[in-house]
């Protein structure tokens, strides 16, 4: 086994010890620049987004929802009793489609 001249130094006296350094504290104790970050990349412009749509759009999506979900509260309360039969109802399942179009065009707008 090759010996190494890396010796332990006494932690309070400073003088080297018996004992074998290893090669983890080795590199602990080299003196060497310290490591620094590689530089950021500047920011980059933001991509170029559609126009916010107009707050009546907006009004008129929300509203839209809003006559769509008392449309569906509505066939619930009529057909309650037989839960079965509502969810085959066509007029139910076009005013789901509807919904998750409109939720699906107001998830999508950009943000102010």
């Amino acid at each position: 086994m090759v010996q190494s001249d890396a010796r332990l130094c006494h932690a309070q006296s400073g003088e080297p010890t018996d004992v074998v350094a290893t090669y983890a504290q080795r590199i602990k104790n080299k003196a060497g620049a310290p490591r620094k970050s590689q530089p950021r990349a500047e920011a980059k412009a933001a991509p170029a987004m559609a126009p916010p749509a107009e707050p009546v759009e907006l009004q008129r999506l929300k509203d839209e929802l809003q006559r769509i979900n008392r449309e569906l509260s509505k066939i619930g309360r009529v057909t309650r009793p037989d839960a079965a039969k509502q969810t085959h109802m066509p007029e139910k399942q076009e005013l789901l489609r509807q919904k998750v179009a409109l939720e699906s065009k107001l998830r999508t707008r950009p943000k102010p």
